[in-house]
């Protein structure tokens, strides 16, 4: 029997049977003692591995490197992380962003006075930032870097590996005394996923803040959590390792009727589904005006269309 990767009991009640999106088996359980969510069983670290270095990109995206609307979409994102990074005063410093994808983090932040490094698993995304951006990506994953950082990112990567408390104890070695990590993953609270696109095959945990903060607990404190959209939580450094802070009776209840209020009553109605088709009709125009310019020119007209102008402005 499987135990939590949080907390180790094997209390576990079962969340979901079935892969979103390919309608397979999939196994998905919450751990009764601490909250998380998690798949059962967990893939081992090499299946991982091969899965993200060869297949994810190509089974997600239907491609081996970005395609217009994919950097479009992840320039806009970027900009959103530097506002939010900006606005809790991290102005600049060596920054690494861990699951790099096709390195436009890298380059926005860089341009807006980071000195920024990044690790990509996938081939062809690795090779995609370095030669369209000539920015410092390289292929493999975070236990590859030995150099420190102020600030590590990692942006929809934690849900998919296989020992987040473990990934926590790496990038506390990484991150130089008073630093931040700045994670960013779905949201396994908010009302506006889909019940049909929940759980599936490339997403190993699925959060709550209580749990992941839990999973950082013993190597960082969070000093701002946002549930706005995705769940966004800012690390500072503990001076020192110390025992795991574990969620409490009341947020693992917390979490357990969420589930139960999910359906389509509370993403058509609250979580804004209802509007998801008028919503992807705007960002089809959108991306639209890209459609056939090249990397760092869909970057630089959306930084320049929605970048604020001074730091100031953040």
């Amino acid at each position: 029997m499987m135990s939590c990767a949080l907390c180790g009991t094997n209390i576990l009640s079962t969340v979901s049977t079935v892969d979103a999106k390919s309608r397979g088996n999939l196994h998905v359980v919450l751990c009764n003692g601490c909250g998380l969510i998690q798949q059962d069983p967990i893939p081992s670290e090499q299946d991982l591995h091969d899965f993200y270095a060869h297949h994810y990109r190509a089974d997600y995206k239907k491609t081996y490197t970005p395609k217009p609307k994919h950097i479009y979409r992840a320039g806009m994102a970027a900009l959103d992380r530097l506002r939010f990074l900006k606005r809790n005063g991290l102005m600049g410093g060596k920054l690494l962003d861990v699951g790099a994808g096709g390195g436009e983090f890298i380059y926005l932040s860089k341009r807006s006075g980071y000195q920024s490094v990044g690790v990509e698993p996938n081939i062809g995304y690795s090779e995609f930032a370095r030669s369209q951006y000539g920015v410092d990506v390289r292929t493999g994953d975070v236990r590859k870097v030995s150099d420190t950082y102020h600030v590590i990112s990692m942006f929809h990567v934690l849900e998919h590996l296989a020992k987040p408390v473990q990934v926590f104890k790496t990038l506390w070695a990484l991150v130089d005394a008073g630093g931040y990590v700045f994670i960013e993953v779905p949201n396994i609270h908010a009302a506006n996923a889909s019940p049909h696109n929940t759980y599936f095959k490339a997403h190993i945990f699925y959060f709550s803040s209580a749990s992941l903060i839990a999973c950082a607990s013993p190597y960082f404190e969070p000093i701002k959590i946002d549930e706005s959209a995705n769940l966004r939580v800012l690390f500072k450094r503990k001076p020192q390792e110390s025992p795991m802070s574990l969620p409490v009776r009341e947020e693992i209840a917390h979490t357990t009727k969420r589930l139960l209020k999910k359906g389509w009553l509370e993403y058509l109605f609250i979580g804004g589904g209802i509007f998801k088709g008028i919503l992807k009709l705007k960002r089809f125009a959108q991306e639209a005006h890209f459609r056939h310019k090249n990397a760092q020119t869909i970057l630089h007209g959306i930084e320049m269309r929605y970048r604020p102008h001074t730091n100031q402005e953040w």
